[in-house]
C-alpha cells in the first residue's frame, strides 16, 4: 500500500514540474534575471495589481504621529519631525472633519512601521500605527 501511494506521489510531483513557465526580465546592468513559476502565478499576479488598480494602490501602514483639531499645531509637528527624521521621506497631514492627523511613512509591512515607532517613541510618545493605502511604487 505505501509503494502504491509513493508511486503515486512521484508521478504527481513529476507532472507538477512539466507546466513551470520560464519569464525573463529584460537587462539590468549587463544582467538577465530569469524567473521560474507555475501556470497559474501569472494569472494571480495579474489579477493582484488589477485589484490593487481599482482601489487606488496597496494596503500598507504609517505612523501616526498628531491628531487634534488645530491645524496650525499639526503643521508644527509635522516640519519638527521633518527636522529631527529627515530620512523619513513621506510626512503628511490631512484634514479628517473636524480633525488633522499627521502621519509618517510609507510602509509595506506592520513590521517596517513597528521600527519606525519605536525610533520616534521618545519625541513623539502617544504615536501608533495606523493602516493606509499606499499608492503603487510609493513605499519608503
Amino acid at each position: 500500500m505505501k509503494i502504491k501511494y509513493l508511486f503515486l506521489f512521484t508521478i504527481v510531483s513529476f507532472a507538477s514540474k512539466s507546466q513551470i513557465i520560464y519569464d525573463s526580465i529584460p537587462k539590468i546592468n549587463n544582467s538577465i534575471v530569469e524567473i521560474k513559476y507555475d501556470e497559474g502565478i501569472k494569472e494571480l499576479m495579474e489579477k493582484f495589481l488589477e485589484i490593487n488598480m481599482l482601489n487606488n494602490g496597496i494596503k500598507g501602514y504609517s505612523v501616526q504621529i498628531y491628531l487634534g483639531d488645530n491645524r496650525a499645531e499639526a503643521q508644527n509637528i509635522k516640519y519638527n519631525f521633518m527636522r529631527s527624521f529627515p530620512h523619513i521621506k513621506s510626512v503628511q497631514y490631512e484634514r479628517v472633519t473636524p480633525n488633522w492627523k499627521v502621519k509618517a511613512g510609507r510602509f509595506r509591512t506592520k513590521i517596517e512601521a513597528e521600527k519606525l515607532k519605536n525610533t520616534i517613541k521618545s519625541k513623539f510618545p502617544n504615536c501608533f500605527i495606523s493602516e493606509i493605502t499606499v499608492p503603487i511604487g510609493e513605499f519608503d
